[in-house]
């Protein structure tokens, strides 16, 4: 596979020479252009769709960003979804791609959609779709649509937490879900069940409704019917904060009770002391921008899900189980 700095070496310059030249930013002569675009041309090489975009004259693409409130009215420092946009932005500046957001539902002109998050229905895609402009969504997938999404190995993610407890002594592993309707939430579901049956372990679960914040009602429910666990596997950072606040009202220690483990690594759970999945959210906005950007010029336009991988991050709040 020739790469960037296979061309670098051909036209005797630095590998960031080439990437100015393709680009088409900084200064670069005359001369070493044409140096560059011959050694390209020799090599065979061909950059990146959407770099190939960055590198030629083109009319701006004007996208839309498409969020329900329950998302935009969340966009705090720190939030999970300003860092998404932040991705976005990012690269929609370095490209030169326009940007508006509106609501779920409006469907202003536009050379391509993002869709954001788990509101998404199959029949509001199909009708984004049906305006005949690419779209892809970001953080959500609907198993059996084939098209374009750019989402988190919750299932990995999911895995790897348990097994880690698995291997430290912990045996009853409780997970608290959100609700299911999303496809993040499942997939973590998915990953708990599968890495409890590895285990040999009994699956114990407990559904979180994060917008009416039922917390207290769970962790009594579950200290009243399966006593306290070994460890807690939540769904998301918010679940594990939650959690961490009710635990500790009833007297029950972290980590020397129970072990904690959230999804998202947001600020408050690295404030706590939370162990927690790291979701690359900044990544999840530039990937899903570049999506779009190589489907806008009507490159490799076969639908594909682009799965980015999570990273385990254990604080305070996991002990490993004496006798385990």
């Amino acid at each position: 596979m020739i790469t960037i700095r296979d061309v670098a070496k051909r036209a005797g310059v630095s590998v960031a020479t080439v990437s100015r030249v393709i680009n088409n930013t900084g200064k670069v002569s005359l001369r070493t252009k044409e140096r560059v675009l011959i050694a390209m041309k020799e090599l065979g090489y061909s950059p990146r769709p959407w770099a190939r975009y960055l590198a030629t004259p083109r009319r701006k693409f004007s996208v839309t960003i498409v969020a329900t409130k329950r998302i935009t009215s969340h966009m705090e420092e720190g939030s999970f979804y300003k860092y998404v946009f932040e991705g976005i932005e990012g690269v929609a500046r370095q490209s030169g791609v326009r940007i508006q957001a509106t609501d779920i539902g409006d469907f202003p002109l536009s050379d391509g959609y993002l869709l954001i998050g788990a509101d998404f229905d199959k029949a509001t895609v199909e009708e984004y779709k049906s305006r005949g402009k690419p779209v892809v969504m970001i953080d959500h997938y609907i198993p059996g649509m084939n098209i374009d999404a750019v989402v988190s190995d919750g299932y990995g993610g999911a895995f790897e937490a348990i097994s880690t407890l698995a291997e430290i002594g912990h045996k009853r592993i409780v997970h608290i879900h959100n609700p299911l309707s999303a496809y993040s939430f499942r997939e973590r579901y998915d990953g708990y069940f599968r890495a409890m049956e590895k285990y040999g372990f009994f699956p114990k679960v407990y559904e979180f409704d994060d917008l009416g914040d039922n917390m207290e009602a769970v962790i009594e429910l579950m200290l009243n019917t399966y006593g306290v666990p070994d460890a807690i596997f939540t769904s998301n950072d918010f679940a594990a904060v939650r959690v961490h606040e009710e635990l500790m009202k009833r007297g029950i220690e972290i980590p020397d009770d129970v072990s904690l483990i959230g999804f998202d690594d947001s600020p408050d759970s690295e404030k706590l002391g939370i162990s927690s999945v790291r979701v690359f959210k900044e990544e999840l906005g530039s990937f899903g921008m570049r999506r779009l950007i190589t489907l806008m010029t009507g490159q490799d336009t076969h639908p594909a899900k682009i799965s980015l991988f999570t990273e385990l991050v254990i604080r305070g709040s996991v002990k490993k189980r004496e006798g385990g």
